[in-house]
């Protein structure tokens, strides 16, 4: 009985043994590297978190942008550098060189850190203002890291978003700001916004969301007296379509 006993007590040893063998070999993987925009927690409560982002020039006076992509990765940290794989997805379109440039010399983890932060500066184009430029990036498997955390479902809306992809949507489609009074301002196109802004000394984006009708009305009359001022020393200020530039009825 007692051998029975100790045979049964072995048996029962033994596969709890080769029961937390297996248990510790799942965590003996390399560490999961993903995309922090995707993967993160939210600021806020309903904050949607995405993996992409939409990169418009359209309000912009600048002529290039400097953006932020962070990589981070799960796990404890290390005292040694741990490169990561950052590739460029093939669907990507933008062009290296003319649309972007990616600033990292390299990708790595630093050591005693558990996340990079990849540096694109992006330069207005003409044909960004007739299409949108796409730059896919992909993290993929090396030596260090391993991209097995592929999605999370957002449980707000049950959305699947990538936390190995992330997408930036770059152009220089101008849009009409959400400000902008055709009475003061007068019939809009993108040469007058332009202008208007260089004028000025304003940002385009002022003119969407933080403009009042004060100052829209004084920027009308300053412009209209700009362009009466211009057309009179013999530079008539003229729309792409070959029209005479005029500001709103209002301020005539």
């Amino acid at each position: 009985m007692n051998k029975l006993f100790f045979n049964l007590l072995g048996f029962a040893v033994l596969t709890i043994l080769l029961s937390c063998e297996k248990e510790l070999h799942k965590y003996e993987g390399k560490p999961a590297v993903y995309f922090n925009e995707a993967g993160r927690l939210p600021a806020f409560g309903g904050e949607v978190l995405r993996d992409s982002t939409i990169m418009s020039f359209s309000l912009a006076k600048a002529q290039d942008s400097i953006v932020s992509m962070v990589v981070a990765t799960v796990g404890a940290k290390k005292d040694v550098d741990r490169p990561y794989k950052l590739v460029i997805n093939s669907s990507s379109d933008a062009i290296a060189g003319n649309h972007y440039q990616i600033l990292n010399p390299t990708f790595v983890i630093k050591k005693n850190q558990l996340g990079d932060t990849v540096k694109i500066k992006f330069f207005r184009k003409t044909d960004m203002q007739a299409k949108t430029f796409l730059l896919s990036f992909d993290l993929q498997e090396n030596e260090n890291f391993s991209p097995e955390m592929k999605y999370r479902v957002l449980t707000s809306s049950n959305k699947k978003i990538s936390l190995i992809n992330y997408r930036w949507f770059v152009n220089d489609i101008i849009k009409r700001p959400g400000r902008w009074l055709d009475g003061y301002l007068g019939v809009f196109t993108r040469k007058k916004l332009l202008l208007i802004a260089e004028t000025l000394s304003i940002e385009p984006a002022y003119l969407d969301a933080s403009v009042s009708i004060a100052e829209m009305t004084a920027y009308g009359k300053f412009m209209q007296r700009y362009l009466n001022e211009q057309r009179a020393a013999g530079n008539t200020i003229y729309e792409e379509d070959g029209s005479e530039m005029v500001m709103g009825a209002s301020v005539q």
